[in-house]
C-alpha cells in the first residue's frame, strides 16, 4: 500500500512539473494579507527582472505594481493593475473558482509579448484565502487568431469591395428584378425611378410586359418588345449567352435598354433564373444620333468639296481659257488694232469674271469660318442703297437688261442708321448680281426698300428684288441657298453663275439678325425678299440724292500713298489720263507729312493703300482726321487695297476713310469713287 502510495506522489509529481512547465511564473498568494511566494519564474522573463530586481516587496500588490510601470503600455496599465489588486482576485474569485486575464507586456527591448493570467482558489478559510496564480505566454495562440482574424477581415473587406461594386452598378440600373422563368413570376429588387418605371413589385411577368408595352413603349417598338421579353423563348436564345438586351423608345421620348442577366441554369444547363435590368440611355442615344449626324455631316461635306473642285475646276478654266485664248490670238493680228481692241475687251470682261469669282470664294469661305465683323457703324442708307445699286445698273446695261430702282416703293422715314453697311450693301449686291445674271436680255430687274416698322430706338428694313428670268422651279427652291447649287448644270455655262450668290445672302442676313425669303416659277422669275433690322440714328426726312452729271475730274489733285512700285505707277496713269495731277508718298507716314506740309484745300481727295510700311493707311487716316484744320475732317480718303473682305471694309471707315476699292484696281473704280465722294459732298452743302 505505502509502494502505491509512492508511486502515486510520483505521477502526481510527474504530472505537476509537465503541467507547470507550460506557465513561465507560479505565485501562491494570500488575498487576505497580500503575502506571496514565488514558486517559478523562468528565465529570461520580464518577471524575473523584477524579481531579482526587487528582493523584497512583502505585498503582492506593489509587486504587480513595480511590473505594471515597467512593462505594462501606459493606457493599459489601469486595467492591469485593477485586475490583480488582491481584493479585486478575491471579489471574482468568490463568486467563481478560477479567473482569467490576457494582458499585452513589452520588454526594455521593446519586444511584444502576450501572457495568459490564470488564477485558482487552493486553500480557503475565514482567516486565509490561498489561491495559485500562474502565467503562460500566449504568443503562438494569439499569433495563430491574428491571422485567423487578418483573413476573416481580408474575407470581410472583399466582401464589402464586391458588395460596393455590385451596388454600383445596380445604381447604373433604373430599375432590377428577379424572374422565375417556369414560373413566370417576378419579383422587384430596386426601383430608383418610380415616377416613371411604376411597376408592381411582383407578379405575372407576361401579364406585366404587355402592361408596360401598351403603357409606356413607343408604338414603332411595341412588337421587338413583347418578342424580346418573351420568357418562352428566353431560354433558347440565351443558352450560349450569359447576357443579351435590347434599346427601345419609350412614349416620352426617353430610351431606354432592357437587359436579361443570367442567374442559374439547372443540371442539363437549361436556364432558370434569370436578372431583368432597365436603364436609361437617351444622354448615349443622343451622342449617337449626334455622331450619325455628324457622320451624314462630313459626308454632305466631302460631297461639297468634291462639288466644290469640279465647279472651280470648270469656272476657274473658263475664263483663263478665254484669257489665254485672246491673247493667242492676238499675236495673229499685231498691226489690227480693231481685232486688239476686241481681244483685250474679251481678256478685260474675263478678268473680271474670274476676279468675281475669286471674291465669292473667299467671302464664303469667311462666312462658313463665322468670321463675322460685329461692329456697328452709323451710314447713311440711301448712300448705301446708291452705291449697292450703280454696279448693278451698269452691268444690267452692258447685259441689255433693264434694271429699275423703285423709289415710289423706297419710303425711307429713318436714313441715318447704326449697323453694319458694309454686310448690308454685300447681302443687295449677292441678291441683285443673281437677278441680273440670270435674267435674259430684254428682261427687267427691280430693286426696292421699305421701312415697315419702327419702335423708338430700332426699324424693320424690308429690302427686295424681282426679276423676270429664268426662275427656279418648285423642287429647287429648297436648295436655292445651298453652295454651288444650280437647277441645270448647263446653266453654269450660259449664265457664268458659281452657284454661290443666295448662298453668301443667307449667311450675310443670318449674321445681320434677319430673314431672307425667296418665291420663285420656272420660266416666269424670281423674286427675293430680306428683311433686316437695325438701329435708328439721328432722325431726319428721306431726301432723294441728286447726282449731277458730268462730274469733271480735270485738274482735280490726288495725293497717292502706295509702297508698291507697280501698282503705284497703274494708278498714276489711271489719274492722270483723266487730267488730275498726283503726288506720290511711298507710304503712310510721308503721306501725312505732305498733307500737313500743303495749304489747307491742296489735295482734293487721297488714295491711301492699307499695308505699308512704316506707318499702315488706317493710323495715317487716322492722324490725318485728327489734325486741327478746315480740310482735314472733309478730304475723301479712298481706300485701295488687295485686303477685300468685310472686315477690311469695316476698318477702313472706322479709321475714317469715306471708301474702300479692293485690288485689281479698274479706272472706272478709282474714278467713280471719286466722283461719288464729290457728289455726296455737293448734297451735303445743299441740304445745309
Amino acid at each position: 500500500m505505502k509502494g502505491l502510495d509512492t508511486m502515486f506522489s510520483h505521477k502526481e509529481e510527474y504530472a505537476l512539473n509537465k503541467l507547470l512547465s507550460e506557465y513561465v511564473s507560479l505565485y501562491h498568494i494570500d488575498l487576505n494579507s497580500g503575502k506571496y511566494e514565488i514558486l517559478r519564474i523562468a528565465s529570461n522573463t520580464n518577471a524575473r527582472l523584477i524579481a531579482e530586481q526587487v528582493q523584497s516587496i512583502p505585498a503582492f500588490d506593489e509587486y504587480a505594481q513595480q511590473y505594471a510601470e515597467a512593462f505594462i503600455l501606459k493606457e493599459d496599465r489601469e486595467e492591469f493593475l485593477d485586475w490583480h489588486l488582491c481584493k479585486n482576485m478575491k471579489k471574482r474569485l468568490l463568486e467563481n473558482e478560477k479567473i482569467t486575464y490576457h494582458y499585452h507586456s513589452v520588454s526594455k527591448e521593446g519586444k511584444d509579448s502576450y501572457y495568459e493570467a490564470y488564477a485558482v482558489k487552493e486553500n480557503v478559510d475565514k482567516s486565509k484565502f490561498y489561491i495559485f496564480l500562474g502565467y503562460r505566454n500566449i504568443d503562438s495562440i494569439l499569433y495563430k487568431e491574428k491571422a485567423i482574424q487578418e483573413k476573416l477581415q481580408r474575407a470581410l473587406d472583399e466582401t464589402r469591395v464586391s458588395n460596393e461594386i455590385i451596388s454600383s452598378i445596380a445604381k447604373t440600373y433604373q430599375y432590377i428584378s428577379r424572374i422565375d422563368i417556369e414560373a413566370d413570376w417576378f419579383e422587384e429588387i430596386s426601383n430608383r425611378d418610380r415616377i416613371h418605371m411604376k411597376f408592381l413589385k411582383g407578379g405575372c411577368v407576361s401579364q406585366g410586359n404587355k402592361k408596360i408595352c401598351k403603357d409606356v413603349v413607343a408604338e414603332e417598338y411595341q412588337e421587338a418588345f413583347l418578342k424580346f421579353a418573351d420568357l418562352s423563348t428566353l431560354p433558347e436564345r440565351m443558352k450560349k449567352e450569359e447576357t443579351i438586351a435590347m434599346e427601345y423608345r419609350m412614349k416620352d421620348g426617353n430610351w431606354h435598354k432592357l437587359r436579361f442577366i443570367e442567374k442559374k441554369r439547372d443540371k442539363n444547363g437549361k436556364l432558370t433564373h434569370v436578372l431583368c435590368a432597365i436603364r436609361s440611355v437617351s444622354d448615349a442615344k443622343k451622342k449617337e444620333q449626334m455622331l450619325i449626324s455628324q457622320v451624314a455631316e462630313a459626308k454632305k461635306d466631302a460631297a461639297l468639296k468634291a462639288r466644290f473642285l469640279s465647279n472651280m475646276s470648270h469656272d476657274i478654266r473658263t475664263p483663263l481659257n478665254g484669257i489665254m485664248g485672246m491673247l493667242d490670238q492676238a499675236n495673229h493680228y499685231p498691226d489690227n488694232l480693231e481685232m486688239q481692241q476686241k481681244f483685250r475687251d474679251k481678256m478685260m470682261e474675263s478678268s473680271k469674271y474670274l476676279l468675281s469669282l475669286v471674291n465669292n470664294i473667299l467671302e464664303m469661305n469667311k462666312l462658313e469660318a463665322e468670321e463675322y465683323t460685329d461692329k456697328e457703324i452709323s451710314f447713311n442708307l440711301a448712300d448705301v442703297l446708291k452705291q449697292a445699286n450703280t454696279e448693278r445698273q451698269i452691268l444690267a446695261e452692258k447685259k441689255n437688261v433693264s434694271y429699275i430702282v423703285d423709289w415710289e416703293n423706297s419710303d425711307l422715314t429713318y436714313v441715318n442708321l447704326s449697323g453694319n453697311p458694309v454686310y448690308l450693301e454685300r447681302l443687295l449686291a449677292a441678291v441683285s448680281d443673281n437677278a441680273v445674271k440670270f435674267t435674259n436680255p430684254g428682261g427687267c430687274v427691280k430693286v426696292w426698300c421699305k421701312q415697315k416698322k419702327a419702335d423708338n430706338e430700332h426699324v424693320l428694313c424690308e429690302f427686295g428684288c424681282a426679276d423676270n428670268g429664268i426662275g427656279m422651279s418648285e423642287e429647287f427652291i429648297g436648295h436655292a441657298f445651298e453652295m454651288f447649287s444650280q437647277e441645270n448644270q448647263t446653266s453654269r455655262t450660259q449664265y457664268e453663275g458659281s452657284g454661290l450668290g443666295l448662298s453668301i445672302a443667307k449667311k450675310i442676313v443670318g449674321y445681320l439678325g434677319g430673314k431672307i425669303e425667296l418665291e420663285s416659277r420656272k420660266g416666269v422669275g424670281t423674286t427675293v425678299i430680306m428683311t433686316v433690322p437695325f438701329r435708328i440714328g439721328i432722325t431726319e426726312p428721306f431726301k432723294k440724292r441728286t447726282v449731277r452729271e458730268g462730274i469733271s475730274l480735270e485738274g482735280k489733285r490726288a495725293l497717292v500713298a502706295e509702297d508698291n512700285e507697280l501698282n503705284m505707277e497703274i494708278v498714276k496713269f489711271m489719274l492722270e489720263d483723266h487730267g488730275i495731277i498726283v503726288d506720290c508718298a511711298e507710304d503712310g507716314l510721308e503721306a501725312v507729312k505732305k498733307f500737313e506740309e500743303n495749304e489747307p484745300g491742296y489735295y482734293d481727295v487721297i488714295y491711301m493703300d492699307i499695308m505699308m510700311p512704316n506707318m499702315n493707311g488706317w493710323d495715317a487716316t487716322r492722324k490725318i482726321r485728327s489734325m486741327q484744320r478746315p480740310d482735314a475732317g472733309t478730304i475723301p480718303i479712298i481706300a485701295m487695297s488687295a485686303n477685300a473682305f468685310a472686315e477690311d471694309i469695316i476698318n477702313s471707315r472706322i479709321s475714317g476713310m469715306n471708301r474702300h476699292i479692293a485690288k485689281p484696281l479698274d479706272a472706272e473704280s478709282v474714278l467713280n469713287v471719286f466722283k461719288e465722294c464729290i457728289n455726296i459732298s455737293e448734297n451735303k452743302e445743299k441740304n445745309k
